[in-house]
């Protein structure tokens, strides 16, 4: 099948290399043999693909494992440096919210355990919008409906009219755009 193949491609390269004759489709056999081609050029890509997809699962699944015995073996070092790290008190530093203490290849660090908010947007703003004092903190966001001003809209020729009064409308924003046809062909 791949002779044959190539025995088509050099025979469409060699009518292309004639100036005078222009390969064309001029029938219903040489429209469907143009399908043919289509077809078994999808094939051979969803063959294709299917080969490279099992390929890459193979290196994710490869990648995955590995990811797994890196973090096994950092989780092992992260646990005795952490034992370390509490028997070296003195030449650590320390602050309000951490304790460090560096070395040549790096740092040891221990964030302090501390209070923080957890807090649920949509509740805030229901409770907010009850409470006087509180409607400060309401932000507004502002939206255009494009849905509803579109539907008032018109194209005639060139131009955006507004359905309901026969206006043209410019405003900035707005302005047509021309899409190209698209031939599709489906088998």
């Amino acid at each position: 099948m791949e002779n044959l193949m190539l025995d088509i491609i050099d025979e469409f390269l060699d009518i292309q290399e004639d100036e005078n004759e222009v390969w064309k489709v001029e029938d219903d056999l040489s429209a469907d043999w143009c399908l043919d081609k289509i077809r078994e050029s999808q094939a051979e890509y969803r063959r294709f693909e299917m080969v490279a997809n099992t390929k890459i699962q193979q290196i994710q699944e490869a990648l995955i494992k590995e990811k797994k015995k890196a973090d096994d073996e950092i989780s092992f070092f992260e646990s005795k440096l952490r034992e370390y790290f509490e028997n070296v008190e003195q030449n650590s530093k320390e602050t309000k919210t951490q304790r460090s203490y560096k070395l040549p290849s790096g740092a040891l660090k221990l964030k302090k355990a501390k209070i923080d908010f957890d807090y649920d947007k949509t509740k805030l703003v229901e409770v907010a919008d009850t409470i006087e004092n509180m409607k400060d903190y309401i932000k507004i966001k502002k939206d255009f409906n494009w849905a509803e001003f579109k539907k008032n809209l018109k194209i005639n020729g060139n131009s955006i009219v507004n359905k309901e009064t026969g206006e043209i409308v410019e405003i900035e924003g707005l302005r047509l755009i021309e899409k190209p046809e698209e031939f599709t062909v489906e088998v």
